[in-house]
């Protein structure tokens, strides 16, 4: 009994230390493209990298996630993954996206005015032994130059 007792502080201990080691992963924009646009929307895809800080390798399953461009919703999805992000790596995700004419007029807008900051908002889920364990990241920055295709197919000079 009392040997059972020992076994159980000690691996009740040892998964404490393990639990405040854990940092969590990020998510950040790669890339935003365009490859095409229409009375219905623009169609593209979102490559952005997962980040893994620490030690082990982690099962990826998947990403829900939304994107904002200068404060103005433009696009959300999910994409369902295989994969694992080395220790210490980083796993590049690409996704198809589809921003409706009604958010890609607010999207124009705002890059018309000059703004180009982002916002990812990510639900990542991963794989583990004892289920899925899910996280939310935010990441946000800076989209690439003015002048690129994304610019010319929404107009904006």
């Amino acid at each position: 009994m009392r040997l059972a007792i020992m076994v159980c502080l000690a691996a009740l201990s040892g998964c404490s230390i393990f639990m405040r080691s854990i940092e969590k992963p990020s998510a950040k924009v790669r890339d935003v493209s365009v490859s095409s646009a229409g009375f219905t929307g623009v169609k593209g895809e979102l490559r952005m990298d997962v980040t893994n800080p620490n030690p082990i390798g982690v099962p990826l399953q998947g990403i829900e996630w939304t994107l904002s461009i200068g404060g103005a919703q433009a696009v959300s999805g999910r994409v369902e993954l295989s994969q694992t992000i080395p220790a210490k790596g980083v796993a590049p995700v690409t996704t198809s996206l589809t921003i409706d004419a009604r958010d890609a007029v607010a999207v124009a807008s705002a890059l018309s005015s000059g703004s180009r900051t982002y916002t990812l908002r990510a639900h990542i889920t991963f794989s583990t032994a004892v289920g899925p364990l899910s996280i939310d990241v935010e990441s946000s920055g800076q989209l690439g130059g003015g002048g690129g295709l994304v610019d010319r197919v929404l107009g904006v000079r």
